[in-house]
């Protein structure tokens, strides 16, 4: 049973997604808070799979808990579900521990499909998202990108971050190489620890080191 807690302050959007985790199979929802100040008393308690945070909260920030709570728990992956769609959020997320990150105008089957993305592997994104972090690198400053070092990635592995970096989905990537999707996870997290990163923001960015 897929284990969720909820840190998010705005009560109606909360028993939102109280009601989408309640809907799932296989999902259980084990705690749901307004701030995260009340979360941290008890971390070492709590060992949810994944928790979902928003980022605006009072008091100490969804990001803020992220970075002092992920070093304490290193299995469970954090899924930010927020309005803020600006670079800094964006990227200050994910730096700071998440490994998914989805706008609140997203639907009940997308975050139902971002839960179960994250829970297999992956790294889900609102399509809009993925596109500003994409982008950020298109808009470098810097006119030339160099490639890192890979010679420790396998030919396969070099593929599959080439075909990321150039914004294609697990999918898309899927079809191209003519593999399954959950193959081409295993090989992005075969890469995070080859690269020492951990999430796939943070692998394109180190492969494609400016």
């Amino acid at each position: 049973m897929l284990q969720i807690i909820l840190l998010e302050d705005n009560l109606h959007y909360r028993r939102g997604l109280e009601q989408i985790i309640h809907d799932m199979s296989g999902v259980s929802l084990i705690g749901s808070y307004a701030n995260a100040e009340s979360v941290l008393k008890k971390i070492d308690q709590l060992k949810p799979d994944i928790f979902i945070v928003d980022i605006n909260l009072e008091g100490i920030s969804g990001i803020e808990f992220i970075r002092q709570a992920k070093p304490l728990l290193p299995d469970t992956e954090f899924l930010v579900c927020t309005i803020n769609d600006d670079n800094t959020n964006i990227f200050e997320s994910l730096k700071s521990g998440a490994t998914g990150y989805m706008l609140k105008e997203s639907s009940a089957d997308e975050i139902k499909n971002a839960i179960i993305e994250i829970a297999a592997g992956g790294s889900p994104m609102s399509a809009y998202i993925s596109r500003r972090v994409i982008a950020s690198f298109n808009n470098a400053a810097t006119a030339k990108a160099t490639p890192v070092a890979t010679e420790n990635l396998t030919e396969r592995e070099v593929e599959v971050l080439n075909h990321l970096a150039r914004g294609l989905q697990y999918k898309e990537i899927a079809d191209r190489l003519e593999i399954s999707t959950g193959t081409v996870k295993k090989h992005i997290r075969n890469t995070y620890v080859k690269l020492q990163v951990q999430n796939k923001v943070e692998a394109i960015n180190k492969f494609r080191a400016i």
